[in-house]
């Protein structure tokens, strides 16, 4: 399928592992022109040889895309390099974890900062490039615990403001629609990263198996008994992103092999 978007340039936030790193690299098979944005040098610079090893354009920058000036930093190195983005990728870390109890006012605050006020940050940001091109893809990378919160994960305020960027997300679609902009997102299930292994390894662990053990029997309950990939959530990501898309605006496509009703 000819998705529309060779020499898109795509700002991909966390694009240096797991999903985001997915993510870029399927773009840049799209021949978009990727701008990778995370925190750690070393992974970023072991991220744009990847997707230059395989024929892609691509630079990187370190930014922590959860403040104002590290998101006015990444657009303006993706516009000094390749021009102003076409597409967004919001892919950040969601916050610090913690139940009802344990969480305090900070937490809070910190969940609320990560993933409504830098989601709002960052599609100011881009907004006026697309607005005047009359297109532009904005995704957000969020969870199916918008839907029905984890039962194994302690995460009180990352749900509560994941469904606040949903919400967002959904008047964004509302009032960016007119100008040709639609806005997506991704809710994830299991899917194999970095990040997923160190928290399952965890809970294996203290349920007295190894990670390999819990997640066959966690795994063996799904309609699609496996573990996703971030390739999968890269293609369901590069199709919202494309031309042949732009009529599907304000939704959330969750990846998850049909987990989500098996496990509540």
């Amino acid at each position: 399928m000819e998705l529309g978007i060779s020499g898109k340039v795509a700002l991909v936030f966390g694009g240096s592992r797991g999903i985001g790193l997915g993510c870029a690299l399927e773009f840049a098979r799209e021949g978009c022109r990727v701008v990778i944005a995370a925190r750690t040098q070393a992974t970023i610079d072991a991220a744009v040889a990847d997707v230059r090893a395989g024929g892609g354009r691509a630079i990187g920058i370190s930014a922590n895309c959860t403040t104002r000036d590290g998101i006015a930093d990444a657009v303006r190195a993706a516009s000094d390099a390749f021009g102003p983005p076409d597409i967004l990728i919001f892919n950040v870390d969601s916050g610090p974890k913690g139940s009802f109890l344990e969480a305090d006012d900070d937490i809070f605050a910190a969940a609320n900062n990560n993933n409504v006020m830098a989601f709002r940050w960052a599609v100011q940001a881009v907004i006026p490039h697309m607005q005047s091109r009359g297109w532009g893809r904005i995704l957000t990378i969020g969870t199916n615990s918008v839907k029905a919160p984890h039962r194994r994960l302690a995460r009180a305020a990352q749900n509560t403001y994941r469904v606040g960027a949903l919400a967002l997300a959904k008047t964004l679609s509302a009032e960016l629609g007119p100008m040709g902009i639609t806005v997506n997102t991704l809710g994830t299930g299991a899917i194999d990263t970095p990040q997923f292994r160190e928290v399952f390894t965890k809970i294996a662990e203290a349920q007295g198996q190894t990670y390999d053990e819990h997640i066959a029997e966690r795994t063996s309950h799904y309609p699609v008994p496996r573990m996703g990939t971030p390739e999968d959530m890269a293609a369901a990501a590069a199709f919202l992103c494309s031309d042949r898309a732009g009529f599907i605006t304000g939704q959330i496509l969750v990846i998850d092999g049909g987990s989500l009703e098996v496990l509540q």
